[in-house]
């Protein structure tokens, strides 16, 4: 049973591509039914945790919109972080799932009981990962990749949306 779902952000929870203001603040475009999808898996009480080698206020506020805690930014050590998260929450990497989309997410993919990636996801992720989605990084991959968990746990998104109203996107 998968009881965290941890994810990268460029590439997995954006397209990847990095927006820039004239004052040179990052702009992220999210998709809200990946939203609804990462509330509706907490819903479920599987537990997510964003690991991300970039930080920005544009990210914090998605995480603080979603309630997502459970975050390390800024870190190029996605073991590390995975481990810290694991030990704050009494699991260990055999209850893990990891969604990545790049080199940089290999080790950490190896790592965790069940890895994902993105239908755009460089080749040697998507090799090596457990599931690849059908839909593309910021367009829909981690509602998939959530339904995907949901399932393996032997559940459904669905069973947790009778109220949405209350539910974050």
């Amino acid at each position: 049973m998968i009881r965290l779902f941890a994810l990268d952000v460029d590439g997995v929870l954006t397209d990847g591509t990095l927006h820039y203001g004239a004052d040179g603040e990052v702009l992220k475009a999210f998709n809200a039914k990946d939203g609804l999808g990462l509330s509706l898996l907490m819903k479920a009480g599987v537990h997510v945790a964003v690991i991300s080698g970039r930080s920005s206020p544009a990210l914090l506020r998605r995480l603080d919109d979603l309630g997502i805690r459970h975050h390390r930014l800024g870190t190029t050590a996605k073991n590390a972080a995975l481990e810290d998260v694991c030990a704050c929450l009494d699991l260990g990497f055999e209850d893990c799932a990891f969604m990545g989309d790049d080199l940089v997410d290999l080790d950490v993919m190896r790592a965790v009981a069940y890895a994902m990636a993105p239908s755009d996801a460089v080749s040697d992720v998507k090799a090596m990962a457990d599931f690849v989605t059908d839909l593309p990084g910021g367009r829909g991959a981690v509602r998939e990749a959530a339904e995907h968990i949901a399932a393996r746990n032997g559940l459904t998104l669905a069973d947790f949306a009778s109220d949405a109203r209350r539910v974050s996107q």
